[in-house]
Protein backbone atom coordinates (compact mmCIF):
# COMPACT_ATOMS: atom_id res chain seq x y z
CA UNK A 1 0.00 0.00 0.00
CA UNK A 2 1.29 3.36 -0.99
CA UNK A 3 2.23 5.40 1.69
CA UNK A 4 -0.64 8.71 2.91
CA UNK A 5 0.71 11.55 0.90
CA UNK A 6 1.79 14.29 3.60
CA UNK A 7 -1.13 17.24 4.69
CA UNK A 8 -1.02 20.81 5.34
CA UNK A 9 -4.51 21.36 7.15
CA UNK A 10 -5.90 25.13 6.21
CA UNK A 11 -8.55 26.00 8.43
CA UNK A 12 -10.99 29.04 7.85
CA UNK A 13 -13.87 30.19 9.95
CA UNK A 14 -17.50 31.00 9.47
CA UNK A 15 -19.85 34.33 9.23
CA UNK A 16 -19.88 36.03 12.25
CA UNK A 17 -20.45 39.31 14.57
CA UNK A 18 -21.58 41.56 12.09
CA UNK A 19 -20.30 40.18 8.66
CA UNK A 20 -22.68 37.90 6.73
CA UNK A 21 -19.57 35.97 5.36
CA UNK A 22 -16.29 34.93 5.47
CA UNK A 23 -13.82 34.64 3.11
CA UNK A 24 -11.46 32.58 5.15
CA UNK A 25 -14.56 29.84 4.69
CA UNK A 26 -14.34 30.06 0.99
CA UNK A 27 -10.49 30.12 0.92
CA UNK A 28 -10.61 26.91 2.95
CA UNK A 29 -13.21 24.86 0.87
CA UNK A 30 -11.53 26.00 -2.37
CA UNK A 31 -8.71 25.26 -1.54
CA UNK A 32 -9.32 21.73 0.31
CA UNK A 33 -7.81 19.00 -1.99
CA UNK A 34 -5.15 20.89 -3.54
CA UNK A 35 -1.52 19.67 -3.74
CA UNK A 36 1.02 22.08 -2.67
CA UNK A 37 4.36 20.07 -4.08
CA UNK A 38 4.01 16.58 -2.53
CA UNK A 39 1.65 18.11 -0.04
CA UNK A 40 -2.07 17.76 -0.04
CA UNK A 41 -3.95 20.90 1.32
CA UNK A 42 -6.85 19.58 4.02
CA UNK A 43 -9.17 22.62 4.05
CA UNK A 44 -11.98 22.47 6.98
CA UNK A 45 -14.58 25.47 8.10
CA UNK A 46 -14.25 26.20 12.08
CA UNK A 47 -17.19 27.25 14.51
CA UNK A 48 -16.73 31.11 15.69
CA UNK A 49 -17.55 29.65 19.53
CA UNK A 50 -14.80 29.70 22.52
CA UNK A 51 -16.50 26.74 23.65
CA UNK A 52 -16.49 24.56 20.67
CA UNK A 53 -12.80 25.64 19.12
CA UNK A 54 -10.69 23.72 21.19
CA UNK A 55 -12.47 20.61 20.66
CA UNK A 56 -13.01 21.12 17.05
CA UNK A 57 -9.13 21.85 16.24
CA UNK A 58 -8.20 18.60 18.44
CA UNK A 59 -10.63 16.61 15.90
CA UNK A 60 -9.17 17.94 13.45
CA UNK A 61 -5.27 17.37 14.25
CA UNK A 62 -6.76 13.96 15.29
CA UNK A 63 -8.21 13.18 12.14
CA UNK A 64 -5.77 15.11 9.97
CA UNK A 65 -2.53 14.24 11.05
CA UNK A 66 -0.95 17.10 9.62
CA UNK A 67 2.84 17.74 8.96
CA UNK A 68 1.72 21.37 9.33
CA UNK A 69 -0.93 23.77 10.49
CA UNK A 70 -2.15 27.60 8.76
CA UNK A 71 -5.20 29.02 10.33
CA UNK A 72 -7.02 31.53 8.88
CA UNK A 73 -9.24 34.68 10.31
CA UNK A 74 -11.00 37.72 9.18
CA UNK A 75 -9.46 41.15 9.78
CA UNK A 76 -12.25 43.60 8.87
CA UNK A 77 -10.31 47.01 8.11
CA UNK A 78 -7.34 45.32 7.66
CA UNK A 79 -5.64 46.28 3.96
CA UNK A 80 -2.54 43.25 3.89
CA UNK A 81 -2.13 39.91 4.47
CA UNK A 82 -0.99 39.63 8.17
CA UNK A 83 1.03 37.34 9.28
CA UNK A 84 0.59 36.88 12.80
CA UNK A 85 3.89 35.60 14.85
CA UNK A 86 2.48 35.71 18.55
CA UNK A 87 -0.55 35.19 20.13
CA UNK A 88 -1.87 36.40 23.79
CA UNK A 89 -2.93 33.96 26.75
CA UNK A 90 -6.12 36.28 26.69
CA UNK A 91 -9.59 36.94 25.93
CA UNK A 92 -11.43 40.16 25.52
CA UNK A 93 -14.29 39.99 22.56
CA UNK A 94 -15.26 43.28 20.63
CA UNK A 95 -18.49 41.40 20.31
CA UNK A 96 -20.27 37.77 21.38
CA UNK A 97 -19.27 34.57 19.38
CA UNK A 98 -21.67 32.78 17.30
CA UNK A 99 -23.00 31.26 20.59
CA UNK A 100 -23.50 34.43 21.94
CA UNK A 101 -20.80 34.35 24.40
CA UNK A 102 -18.52 37.46 25.26
CA UNK A 103 -15.70 36.31 27.56
CA UNK A 104 -12.93 37.66 29.18
CA UNK A 105 -9.65 36.66 30.88
CA UNK A 106 -7.33 33.80 30.17
CA UNK A 107 -7.42 31.04 27.11
CA UNK A 108 -5.47 28.90 29.41
CA UNK A 109 -5.23 29.35 33.24
CA UNK A 110 -1.76 28.70 34.39
CA UNK A 111 -0.38 29.37 30.83
CA UNK A 112 2.29 31.03 29.08
CA UNK A 113 1.12 34.46 29.02
CA UNK A 114 2.15 34.04 25.16
CA UNK A 115 2.85 31.80 22.55
CA UNK A 116 4.54 31.88 19.16
CA UNK A 117 3.38 30.52 15.54
CA UNK A 118 6.48 28.63 13.87
CA UNK A 119 5.72 29.92 10.39
CA UNK A 120 8.39 30.62 7.79
CA UNK A 121 7.73 34.47 8.38
CA UNK A 122 10.79 36.16 6.29
CA UNK A 123 10.26 33.62 3.17
CA UNK A 124 6.52 34.18 3.35
CA UNK A 125 6.82 37.79 3.53
CA UNK A 126 9.49 38.65 0.90
CA UNK A 127 7.41 35.81 -1.92
CA UNK A 128 4.12 37.82 -0.92
CA UNK A 129 5.31 41.46 -1.38
CA UNK A 130 7.44 39.68 -4.99
CA UNK A 131 4.03 38.89 -6.12
CA UNK A 132 2.51 42.59 -5.48
CA UNK A 133 0.20 41.55 -2.62
CA UNK A 134 0.33 43.70 0.20
CA UNK A 135 1.31 41.59 3.12
CA UNK A 136 2.63 42.62 7.08
CA UNK A 137 4.03 40.65 9.87
CA UNK A 138 2.20 41.48 13.04
CA UNK A 139 2.41 40.22 16.89
CA UNK A 140 -1.27 40.81 17.65
CA UNK A 141 -3.83 38.74 16.68
CA UNK A 142 -6.47 40.41 18.30
CA UNK A 143 -8.39 39.05 21.77
CA UNK A 144 -11.10 36.98 19.87
CA UNK A 145 -11.68 33.42 18.06
CA UNK A 146 -8.37 34.06 16.23
CA UNK A 147 -5.91 34.89 18.69
CA UNK A 148 -7.16 31.89 20.70
CA UNK A 149 -6.91 29.33 17.49
CA UNK A 150 -3.06 30.89 17.37
CA UNK A 151 -2.62 30.42 20.59
CA UNK A 152 -4.02 26.38 21.27
CA UNK A 153 -2.39 25.47 17.61
CA UNK A 154 0.74 26.49 18.61
CA UNK A 155 0.39 24.68 21.98
CA UNK A 156 -0.66 21.60 20.29
CA UNK A 157 1.95 21.94 16.89
CA UNK A 158 4.57 19.61 18.93
CA UNK A 159 7.32 20.81 16.45
CA UNK A 160 5.36 21.14 13.43
CA UNK A 161 5.11 24.22 12.08
CA UNK A 162 2.28 26.07 12.46
CA UNK A 163 0.54 29.55 12.81
CA UNK A 164 -2.20 31.97 11.58
CA UNK A 165 -2.88 34.50 8.61
CA UNK A 166 -5.49 37.01 8.74
CA UNK A 167 -6.70 38.54 5.37
CA UNK A 168 -9.03 41.95 5.24
CA UNK A 169 -12.81 42.05 4.13
CA UNK A 170 -13.57 41.71 -0.13
CA UNK A 171 -14.73 44.69 -2.17
CA UNK A 172 -17.92 42.80 -1.73
CA UNK A 173 -18.06 42.64 1.86
CA UNK A 174 -17.51 46.27 1.81
CA UNK A 175 -19.93 47.01 -0.43
CA UNK A 176 -22.95 45.03 1.52
CA UNK A 177 -21.44 47.45 4.66
CA UNK A 178 -21.64 50.28 3.00
CA UNK A 179 -25.65 49.78 1.87
CA UNK A 180 -26.10 48.71 5.02
CA UNK A 181 -24.85 51.57 6.94
CA UNK A 182 -23.33 49.49 9.34
CA UNK A 183 -19.02 50.48 8.61
CA UNK A 184 -18.39 52.25 11.54
CA UNK A 185 -15.45 54.64 9.66
CA UNK A 186 -16.60 54.49 5.82
CA UNK A 187 -13.70 56.67 5.11
CA UNK A 188 -11.34 53.88 6.29
CA UNK A 189 -12.49 50.87 4.58
CA UNK A 190 -10.27 48.41 3.36
CA UNK A 191 -10.47 45.21 1.66
CA UNK A 192 -8.83 42.57 -0.88
CA UNK A 193 -10.52 40.95 -3.34
CA UNK A 194 -10.86 36.97 -2.79
CA UNK A 195 -8.75 35.96 -6.15
CA UNK A 196 -5.54 37.78 -4.61
CA UNK A 197 -6.52 36.37 -1.08
CA UNK A 198 -6.40 32.73 -3.25
CA UNK A 199 -2.84 33.50 -4.50
CA UNK A 200 -1.73 35.22 -1.29
CA UNK A 201 -2.48 32.05 0.76
CA UNK A 202 -1.01 29.58 -2.08
CA UNK A 203 1.93 31.38 -1.68
CA UNK A 204 1.76 30.64 2.02
CA UNK A 205 1.24 27.49 1.85
CA UNK A 206 4.28 26.34 -0.53
CA UNK A 207 6.33 28.53 2.05
CA UNK A 208 4.90 26.09 4.94
CA UNK A 209 5.15 23.29 2.67
CA UNK A 210 8.61 23.57 1.85
CA UNK A 211 9.72 24.16 5.32
CA UNK A 212 7.54 20.76 7.00
CA UNK A 213 8.91 18.89 4.36
CA UNK A 214 12.54 19.68 3.86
Amino acid sequence: MAARAPRLLLTGFEAFGPHRSNPTESLAKRLDGDWVGDARVVGRVLPVSIGKIEAALDALLDEVQPVAILALGLAAGESCIRLERTAQNALKFPFPDNDGKSPTGKILRGGPATRAGTLPYPAMLKRLLAAGIPARLSDDAGRYLCNAVLYHVSGRAAGRPCGFVHVPATPEMVADALRRGTLAAPEKAASMGLRLQLAAIRIALAELARKALK
